[in-house]
């Protein structure tokens, strides 16, 4: 447990804090974990989680927290793990892939929190009862069309619809080391358990999808612009495309109400969309003299978006970690009233470097950031729970 260190601290120091001494691990099957006193306002702490590549959801009530990864054998197995997140302990780890070098590409959990959805590679969608952590569907993903020689594209996001009967997935389009083909979104039913609908999307780049509370409106980030779909569990439909002169790749996020969509496109692309419209309502730079932004994540009343700078650099020789690049996070908050970064509320966390993503509980002061501890002796990866 420490002191969660705020933007006044300096960027250097957040660079070299040590892992929380105790970090919970796990065996399989795990029954309990290891008693821990509960994270409190203002503070930090670590769980190490695994090797590499990990991506987080937590449960809309706040107890758990999933974490697909890379586990601790080199690259051989993708596991996940949940993590208590007022102990810090991991419960329970579940082989999800003996394939080596299998991410998971995102993690959802249903609004009612009754299940949770990992896309396992290209390849699964793996469907887990959050009562007992249990995997209670395992479904192939439907192979994407594409030419000899290319390799499907990642699923990088999934949201489910607030009455559950839906899951939608977010496909990059199929590669080969000189091209690429166009993106494209799934729909899964999951009362049949099966995929029911596939649209192409224009372009290779896809970043995220988002779904609006009345379940019919999804929202998709790509490099040819912002994607409206009119969804249902069984079909996909266009409904338009539109940038108005921004760009619309990275990411995005939905206020509570679903009216106001904002998008982080970087550099000077960032946009603000009236839902109700379809009209981009405001360009604005998010955060000048800040690196890449990712991860965006609003508070319960929507009064607060927090977004990931990630900025990289190169460790020489002197310091007690290997020669070689390193990462840093730093998560930002900004008044979404005001249209203003607020930085007393910025906050270094305390070991995760490489960010993967980026949650926020039910109290809107708790964040869980995952991903790759920078620098370190070795890979290995984390989920950091920070209480403002």
């Amino acid at each position: 447990m420490r002191r969660a260190r705020w933007l006044g601290a300096a960027a250097s120091a957040g660079l070299l804090l040590a892992l929380v001494p105790g970090a919970a691990t796990a065996a399989q099957p795990v029954t309990a974990g290891a008693a821990g006193s509960a994270v409190t306002a203002g503070t930090a702490r670590t769980v190490t989680v695994g090797w590499s590549a990990p991506v987080a959801a937590v449960t809309p009530d706040g107890a758990k927290a999933y974490v697909g990864v890379i586990d601790d054998d080199s690259g051989r197995t993708t596991v996940l793990k949940v993590v208590d997140t007022a102990t810090g302990a991991i419960t329970t780890r579940l082989t999800l892939s003996t394939a080596p070098w299998t991410y998971v590409g995102s993690l959802a959990v249903s609004p009612d929190g009754t299940r949770l959805y990992a896309a396992v590679g290209t390849s699964r969608l793996v469907t887990v009862d959050t009562a007992d952590d249990t995997v209670v569907a395992d479904v192939p993903i439907p192979d994407q069309p594409r030419p000899d020689g290319y390799v499907p594209g990642t699923v990088g996001s999934l949201v489910v619809a607030p009455d559950g009967a839906g899951v939608y997935l977010a496909q990059r389009g199929p590669q080969q080391r000189y091209g690429a083909r166009p993106g494209r979104v799934l729909a899964y039913s999951t009362a049949a358990r099966a995929f029911t609908a596939s649209l192409d999307l224009a372009d290779f780049g896809v970043g995220s999808i988002v779904l609006r509370p009345n379940g019919q409106d999804a929202y998709v980030t790509t490099a040819a612009g912002l994607v409206h779909l009119a969804t249902t569990p069984t079909s996909l439909t266009t409904v338009r495309t539109f940038t108005e002169g921004h760009g619309a790749g990275g990411s995005a996020v939905l206020g509570p109400d679903g009216s106001t969509l904002y998008g982080i496109g970087g550099s000077d692309s960032d946009y603000i969309v009236d839902t109700a419209t379809d009209t981009v309502t405001s360009g604005f730079h998010f955060a000048p003299g800040h690196g890449s932004l990712r991860a965006p994540v609003i508070s319960p009343d929507g009064r607060r978006l927090y977004v990931v700078s990630q900025n990289s650099g190169i460790m020489g020789p002197g310091t007690p970690f290997p020669p070689g690049p390193y990462y840093s996070s730093v998560i930002l908050s900004y008044d979404t009233e005001a249209g203003a970064l607020v930085p007393a509320e910025a906050v270094y966390p305390p070991s995760v470097g490489l960010t993967s993503t980026l949650s926020l509980g039910p109290d809107g002061r708790t964040l869980y950031l995952a991903g790759d501890i920078s620098p370190t002796v070795g890979v290995r990866a984390g989920l950091d729970i920070i209480t403002r």
